[in-house]
């Protein structure tokens, strides 16, 4: 089911406020748990990278807004995250919503996706996933 998800997600054209880095993580979990969309009250909400950031400043972070989606889809924090689990990683100077493959990230890039090795594991939240 994650490969497949992240074939498609590496198909899919990196969109602010619909198909951004935190987006679809939301998309994953969605496929994964079955969930109603735990960041349904952010998609569309933005257009642009400036969009993405004032609303992101406004909700106090990527990680806040990331935490408050995982509440809402039921997902419990793991600090020994496994492939298919979900997180905030930082990479650089960046903070970005991925999901784990295993040693690598997959992050929603403008090349698809990115695979990679983070920097540091800011904070995962378990997935269960067939």
């Amino acid at each position: 089911m994650l490969d497949a998800f992240v074939e498609r997600m590496a198909a899919t054209p990196f969109v602010d406020g619909s198909s951004d880095c935190a987006l679809t993580v939301a998309d994953w979990v969605m496929v994964a748990t079955g969930c109603p969309d735990p960041a349904a009250d952010l998609r569309g909400r933005y257009t642009t990278a400036l969009g993405r950031e004032r609303l992101l400043k406004r909700r106090f972070g990527l990680h806040a807004v990331m935490a408050g989606c995982a509440i809402k889809a039921g997902l419990r924090p793991t600090t020994n995250p496994v492939r298919g689990d979900v997180g905030t990683i930082r990479h650089g100077r960046q903070a970005l919503a991925a999901i784990c493959l295993g040693e690598r990230w997959a992050v929603k890039s403008s090349r698809g996706i990115d695979a990679l090795n983070p920097d540091e594991i800011i904070f995962a939240w378990r997935v269960p996933h067939g």
